[in-house]
């Protein structure tokens, strides 16, 4: 194994970064046990496709919320144990990549969703997925270099 090296300012940065993130996908699901499924389109969507977005939030299945859910929380998990050094981090972050891939396939191939979602909010879910390949990434190069114990 090798030695356990210090953090560079990099590696802060960027793991703040990916807490910020791990904690606006927490949010949404917080939000959507919170908010009727017409406020949640609200900051969702644009006028021209809110109505049809809402119908969208209103029938997705307990299941897929659960997955989704699964993700979301595993990400945050690994971004704190991130922010802790733990190299718990890897096993989250790969965690919530699958449970993620699967949330979008059940969106996009299974419901069409992409019908009734803005081009900005379908790239959002772009920069989800590379942000979590980057994850599993990150947390790998930083367990393999000792930064993690």
């Amino acid at each position: 194994m090798k030695p356990k090296s210090a953090p560079s300012i990099t590696f802060w940065v960027t793991a703040g970064i990916l807490l910020l993130w791990g904690m606006g996908g927490a949010s949404i699901y917080i939000a959507y046990f919170l908010e009727t499924p017409q406020e949640f389109a609200l900051t969702a969507e644009t006028s021209a496709n809110r109505d049809a977005y809402a119908e969208y939030i209103a029938n997705i299945p307990l299941w897929a919320i659960a997955v989704g859910i699964i993700a979301a929380v595993a990400r945050l998990l690994g971004a704190i144990a991130l922010l802790l050094r733990n190299a718990w981090a890897l096993p989250l972050y790969l965690v919530s990549l699958p449970f993620l891939l699967v949330a979008l396939f059940r969106a996009f191939v299974l419901a069409d969703v992409a019908k009734v979602m803005s081009l900005g909010h379908i790239a959002t879910e772009g920069v989800f997925v590379t942000l979590s390949v980057f994850a599993v990434w990150f947390s790998y190069k930083f367990k393999a270099n000792g930064t993690l114990k």
